[in-house]
């Protein structure tokens, strides 16, 4: 009896020894839908559905997949590129911007670096109507 109370409490013991610990939940950090505009000269981006539109005043339109998204400490960096054409957006997130143009003020700061286009400079994500100026 000593012998199946000793081996019953090894067998527990290695096997408890065995368990893996739950593994925490991975937070999976998404840009979404996200437009992006500048000025002199203009031009749009709009991402969402794993696609990226760039349009210009140069004439220089594409459409590319998403080739990667990556949250940074400071906002977001996306990618594409294809055989004819490229794009790098730098999002730098809480950062008002202005565009210049308008009224509005935008949540974050861009940088665009875009084939034939070179690098432009922007406003994107959520925007308010600009206020009058100080009282």
């Amino acid at each position: 009896m000593k012998n199946i109370l000793l081996l019953s409490s090894l067998a527990t013991l290695a096997l408890t020894g065995c368990a893996e610990e739950a593994a925490e939940p991975v937070v999976v950090d998404k840009l979404g839908d996200y437009e992006a505009t500048g000025t002199e000269p203009g031009w749009t981006v709009a991402i969402g559905d794993e696609k990226i539109a760039f349009t210009s005043q140069n004439g220089k339109d594409f459409t590319l997949a998403v080739d990667r998204a990556k949250k940074t400490d400071s906002g977001w960096e996306v990618r594409g590129f294809s055989d004819t054409d490229n794009i790098n957006i730098y999002i730098t997130s809480d950062t008002e911007c202005s565009d210049g143009m308008s009224d509005k003020v935008y949540a974050d700061t861009v940088k665009v670096q875009a084939s034939e286009s070179g690098t432009l400079d922007g406003c994107g994500g959520s925007f308010s109507e600009g206020s009058d100026g100080p009282a």
